[in-house]
């Protein structure tokens, strides 16, 4: 993907996810991988509209260590957000297998997505 990408349409998409996770969470015996799977998408989308808005070219993955790395590279204070790490599982592994453990981190890793959104909107209001 590139700069060119809307952060605009990236970060609505992302908000969409986020909510997915939230939703999906609160259900009646919530299936928590989907949970999983919706949260490592936002956070993924939100990382790539950071990164269009910084105007650094990424290329098209679901690793969030890559996007991190990319935006290191920019000099962007991801500190607060190395912990999202721990939704990688969920782009791929947790889509394609039963996950034999519980998704214990799931309301932590939720609130710190919202505040990546928070702050990507931030960017956004003042790009």
């Amino acid at each position: 993907m590139s700069p060119t990408d809307a952060p605009r349409d990236l970060l609505t998409l992302a908000e969409r996810d986020y909510r997915s996770a939230l939703i999906l969470a609160q259900a009646p015996d919530p299936p928590m991988e989907s949970a999983g799977f919706h949260l490592q998408q936002a956070v993924e989308k939100s990382l790539k509209a950071w990164l269009a808005l910084k105007g650094v070219d990424y290329p098209k993955t679901h690793d969030l260590s890559l996007l991190f790395l990319l935006l290191e590279d920019a000099r962007e204070n991801i500190e607060p957000f190395w912990h999202l790490l721990g939704l990688n599982p969920f782009a791929v592994q947790f889509r394609y297998e039963v996950a034999e453990q519980e998704f214990a981190d799931f309301e932590r890793l939720a609130q710190l997505t919202g505040q990546l959104i928070a702050h990507v909107q931030s960017l956004l209001a003042i790009g």
